[in-house]
């Protein structure tokens, strides 16, 4: 009796192994048929998005073209699928068994941290039904399978401060405690990037070639090492801006041009081998300031005072110098392209808030405090037209 009863706890056992093993594979089956499903879905949105970005900022394109890739992806005709509900900017698609969200204009964390606009970010998720095999026999039928893929046109990322040279820095500094050097924007430097002080930040991406070299506390620079990057050009006509300025009897050649209160500029001053210079406080204009080197001079602008309100003329460029820009002084606000062509940018003062974009040949030197530089609405030099995964 003994050896009987103890061969039938040996039956249960192995039978209770048994049942535990056939649990235990039909659980791996089913949760590779979720992680096969999961990782199919992945690469289709990673896909749909990347096509859809390529067409930013057209949302409407962009999103059919991300629906046309994921029903390709499904094996299916590239429009078999089906518009089955919007709400704000997201638009759902019956795609094959699959329900396909996609949304732009699209913002989060990541993408407010790149310094990328809504309009030039796409995000596609898609949601199945994984039928289950063996979970029907507990009553489970089936299991949702979901993924999702956010991807930029770096077309949208716009630049405050673009330096084109590999022998000479972006730095920035501040003596205050405080709120210093905000940028709102992405920043470039094809050599180093070099920050003192406290409390200076970007809110976009900083992209360097060289070095980062940063002290103090306080700072908030998200930096991203990166290839050489060609200058952007300028996106104007400097013949043009000449001849207007010779219609409104505004050309100068070999001398300078002085700006203060009592001489305030407007639409496009063009000095030819001469400098820009303005001084004095609260001078006010809508105006395009160029000046160019010839035979070996001028082809700066300087200007110190405070108070200043200078926006662009055209909606554009502010200032184009081939040798330096300079300003100094506090309460300062400028909007518009300051564009360098063979020079650097020196900039110092306080409390001023400024709409520009800055590209300089020869590196950028930004001291004060309280100074915030915002990315212009429209863009003028943005990164180049790439698309990229951001999540």
């Amino acid at each position: 009796m003994h050896h009987r009863s103890k061969a039938g706890q040996t039956l249960i056992v192995l039978v209770a192994s048994f049942i535990v093993l056939l649990l235990m594979l039909a659980l791996a089956m089913e949760w590779g048929r979720l992680t096969r499903a999961r990782t199919e879905m992945q690469q289709w949105c990673d896909s749909a998005a990347l096509a859809g970005a390529a067409d930013l900022p057209n949302s409407s394109a962009a999103k059919n073209i991300a629906a046309s890739y994921y029903a390709r992806n499904l094996g299916l005709d590239e429009n078999d699928y089906k518009l089955i509900g919007e709400s704000g900017n997201t638009s759902t698609y019956q795609i094959g068994t699959d329900t396909v969200h996609i949304t732009t204009p699209y913002e989060d964390d990541t993408t407010r941290s790149l310094g990328v606009p809504p309009e030039y970010a796409i995000r596609v998720c898609s949601e199945r039904d994984v039928g289950l095999y063996f979970g029907q026999l507990v009553g489970i039928l089936s299991m949702k399978a979901s993924a999702c893929a956010t991807a930029i046109n770096e077309i949208g990322r716009c630049f405050v401060f673009f330096n084109c040279d590999t022998t000479r820095p972006i730095t920035i500094t501040g003596s205050n405690v405080g709120k210093e050097v905000s940028i709102d924007g992405s920043v470039h430097t094809n050599q180093d990037f070099i920050v003192h002080g406290h409390n200076h930040s970007a809110s976009g991406p900083v992209t360097y070639v060289g070095r980062v070299r940063i002290t103090g506390s306080g700072h908030s620079f998200n930096t991203v090492k990166v290839p050489v990057q060609p200058c952007p050009e300028f996106p104007m006509s400097l013949d043009e801006y000449r001849k207007t300025a010779q219609k409104q009897g505004q050309l100068f050649i070999g001398r300078d041009y002085k700006i203060d209160r009592s001489n305030p500029p407007s639409g496009v001053v063009f000095v030819e081998g001469g400098d820009i210079i303005g001084t004095g406080d609260g001078v006010s204009a809508n105006v395009t300031l160029i000046a160019v080197s010839a035979g070996g001079r001028g082809g700066n602008i300087r200007i110190t005072g405070n108070s200043w309100e200078l926006k662009a003329s055209d909606g554009t460029t502010l200032m184009y110098a081939t040798d330096s820009v300079e300003i100094h002084g506090t309460s300062n606000s400028f909007e518009g392209l300051i564009y360098i062509s063979d020079g650097d940018l020196r900039w110092t003062g306080s409390n001023s808030t400024s709409d520009v974009t800055v590209v300089a040949a020869k590196g950028i030197r930004v001291d004060g405090h309280n100074l915030i530089f915002r990315r212009p609405e429209p863009c003028p030099i943005a990164a180049r037209g790439q698309v990229s995964l951001v999540e």
